[in-house]
């Protein structure tokens, strides 16, 4: 514990540079500075140590993936965005601060959207066939290994019941997909439904986009198995 409060330091330590500030000619691109944060559930406290304690928890297969993780995490930043890149010998998890501002985002969404961010360096087959990114799983599979892997090991350590955890991974994956749906420029459709019936599966695995925002949500709903509206049997 003593090492990760001195990691936790660290990270922020590096990250208390100067303020972006909001481009006025650019009022169409997400900004939200700290001082115009609409929730009241993040913090800058809970958004370093939610990270800090996954990466934690998976430090074992990380280090099994052959390079060290170095949090690049921006609570000051007013900008959306988290992703994993593999440069100068290590995993470079960025998250903006930004990510955290919105009204639908829950320490358990937020949570989920660091889950998926591990899952790109650790969850596997299937990768992205890209050129550089051939090391990194999928979005589908990201996405499935949050809900059925990252998530329950990360409530089971802050003693959720065994039989309350189903729950609390779908409604992670819910608040997540709801918190996107506000600036995703994937999706056509950008409903997320609890009820919505099941989803037409695909002819070919997506390998190399995001699949629906309800078909990602598809994977916390029924953690079991990869949904087939992303993942081709």
């Amino acid at each position: 514990m003593k090492s990760l409060l001195l990691i936790l330091a660290l990270f922020i330590s590096a990250t208390l540079n100067a303020a972006d500030i909001c481009s006025q000619n650019n009022p169409g691109y997400f900004c939200l500075p700290v001082e115009q944060n609409q929730n009241n559930v993040m913090n800058g406290t809970n958004f370093y140590l939610i990270p800090v304690k996954i990466i934690g928890l998976f430090y074992q297969e990380i280090s099994d993936a052959g390079y060290p993780v170095q949090l690049d995490a921006k609570w000051e930043s007013p900008y959306f965005g988290a992703g994993v890149s593999l440069y100068e010998n290590a995993f470079h998890l960025m998250i903006l601060g930004g990510t955290t501002r919105l009204l639908e985002m829950t320490e358990d969404a937020y949570a989920a959207v660091v889950c998926h961010e591990i899952g790109h360096i650790v969850a596997g087959e299937p990768r992205q066939t890209i050129t550089g990114a051939e090391w990194s799983s999928s979005e589908g599979q990201a996405d499935f290994f949050a809900a059925s892997v990252c998530l329950p090991r990360y409530f089971k350590s802050l003693a959720v019941t065994p039989k309350d955890i189903p729950l609390r991974v779908n409604n992670a994956g819910f608040d997540m997909m709801n918190t996107f749906k506000n600036i995703d420029t994937n999706s056509i459709d950008k409903t997320v439904s609890k009820t919505r019936a099941t989803m037409p599966a695909v002819s070919e695995t997506l390998v190399n986009k995001y699949p629906s925002l309800q078909c990602r949500y598809e994977n916390f709903r029924n953690p079991s198995k990869r949904a087939a509206c992303w993942y081709k049997n």
